[in-house]
Formats: C-alpha cells, sequence, structure tokens
C-alpha cells in the first residue's frame, strides 16, 4: 500500500465520553490498526508524569513496551494498514502541543457535562485509594480546565495552527441517537472508507486484544471496570436522560458549571445528524 493511500487520525477526547466504545467500533474497520492513549498513559505514568500519579501506578512504567515514547508509536511504519486510529484524552497532550503527531487527521468527541461529571466521579469511585475523596480535586485527577477547556485550547490551535482548518466534533448523544449518520459524516471528512461493520459488535474485548495499550492501562481495567461496559457492548446504545441537577453532590455540579462554557462552544460547531 502506498503511504499517501493510508489514513491516519487522532481522536480527541474527554474521560466518560463514550470514545472507548467508538474506539471499539473503529476496530472494526478493514486494514485497521488501534492505538490507545498513549499520551495519556505517559502523562500518569512516564517520566515528567503528571503529580499526582503515586508508586504503586508508577510501577508499571518500565512495562510501556511499545508506548515507552508516544510519538514513536504513533509516528511508527504500519505499511500492511489502511488506517491508523488513534485515541487520548486532549489534556495528556495541551501542556507538550509540539509533541502532536505528524501525518494525522484530528477529530474531536463531546459530551454534555450534566451526564459526563456523574460518570467519572462513578469510576473514580472504583479506585480504592480515591473512595470517599473529593474526586474533583483540580490537585488531583481533575484537569485544570476540567477536560473541556483543554479540548477547546487543542481544537483553537490545531485552527490558527492550519494543522487542520475544520477539526470534526462529534457530540456522544448524536451519535448514540444516529450512530449511521454520524459515522458516515466522520469517515467522509476524515478520508476513512465508511462501512456499515461499524454499527455493531460482538459482546467480547477479543479484537481489543489487537490494540496497542500500555500495561498500565490495561491493568487498570482489570482492576477497576473502566473500559469494561464498552468492550462487552455490541452497539451504540440510546443516551441515558440527563440526571437531576438537585441530586448531584456539590463536587459534581460545580465541574459541571466550569466546563459548561467551553462545553457550548465546541457543541456549536459539532456535526450534525442528517434527516
Amino acid at each position: 500500500m502506498g503511504e499517501n493511500s493510508q489514513v491516519r487520525v487522532m481522536l480527541w477526547c474527554i474521560p466518560r465520553s463514550v470514545s472507548t466504545a467508538f474506539t471499539k467500533c473503529m476496530s472494526h474497520l478493514d486494514g485497521v490498526q488501534i492505538i490507545n492513549e498513549p499520551y495519556v498513559s505517559v502523562y500518569f505514568c512516564g517520566p515528567d508524569r503528571h503529580p499526582f500519579a503515586e508508586d504503586d501506578i508508577n510501577k508499571d512504567s518500565d512495562k510501556f513496551h511499545e508506548l515507552a515514547n508516544a510519538e514513536d508509536v504513533l509516528e511508527g511504519e504500519y505499511p500492511d494498514k489502511k488506517v491508523v486510529f488513534a485515541r487520548d484524552m486532549s489534556f495528556g497532550i495541551t501542556e507538550k502541543i509540539d509533541m502532536l503527531p505528524k501525518g494525522y487527521r484530528h477529530a474531536f468527541l463531546i459530551r454534555n457535562p450534566t451526564k459526563l461529571f456523574p460518570s467519572w466521579k462513578n469510576m473514580m469511585s472504583k479506585f480504592p485509594k480515591e473512595s470517599g475523596k473529593n474526586l474533583f480535586d483540580r490537585s488531583g485527577w481533575m484537569p485544570a480546565k476540567y477536560g473541556f477547556g483543554e479540548s477547546l485550547e487543542l481544537y483553537e490551535h490545531l485552527v490558527s495552527s492550519g494543522i487542520e482548518k475544520n477539526p470534526v466534533i462529534i457530540d456522544a448523544d448524536d451519535l448514540l441517537v444516529n450512530p449511521k449518520s454520524i459515522l458516515k459524516q466522520f469517515c467522509e471528512r476524515t478520508g476513512i472508507e465508511y462501512t456499515d461493520k461499524l454499527l455493531s459488535w460482538e459482546p467480547t474485548d477479543e479484537v481489543v486484544q489487537t490494540w496497542k495499550s500500555s500495561t498500565m492501562l490495561m491493568k487498570g481495567n482489570k482492576a477497576c471496570d473502566y473500559y469494561q461496559t464498552a468492550f462487552s457492548s455490541t452497539s451504540f446504545s440510546t443516551p441515558k436522560p440527563e440526571p437531576n441537577r438537585a441530586e448531584l453532590d456539590d463536587d459534581v455540579k460545580a465541574c459541571i458549571d466550569a466546563a459548561q462554557p467551553y462545553y457550548d462552544k465546541m457543541y456549536a460547531l459539532r456535526v450534525k445528524p442528517e434527516q
């Protein structure tokens, strides 16, 4: 396959935005190589790791294997692949924007903060050392701009620099309500050949075994199941209604309010389902 015929796409996300299901979906493209969260792996366990990463997490830092250098993996040679698809979190790259991988198209996946943050807190409660804490202490797991601000910052950099003049933005609820329309537009705009195989899949993690992913992430999933719902899925499911704000914890409401302006700006630029 000629070098110019290969498509490379980076999907920039926020935790709990249905991105693992989206990545499992993309795993069913013909001739695809999936790269899973290389920058986040380095963010938490690399040589310049985020200060929150504790010793028990850092024990896996020598087991990154192919993800010891995120750029090497992303810009590596995959001569037998038609598509290289990478999923990562925006906050993993925004402080080192010069490390953006070359040769990629860029897209974003966002989700309503009122749905995202309760899910994020529920996921974090599965980590034993985090149980009972205010999980959104900004000196801990939470990015400085709550994940949403980092996505908007990256989006604006891509546009202003000319790297990607009009990045695709997908909202999770639009994807869940009308996956075929959203996926067809996503594929068309990023240069991927669409197939209906993206609409349903087997409820196993067999395809996930082909992903390039750090030991730390997969070991963490076995302990805390943060990927497992997506790994066990068979399609995109109907979105849940917004939770009752009055029933949400104060720390969750604070995160929602801080993230909402960033989300609203990106939501206005999103790909809309075709009628």
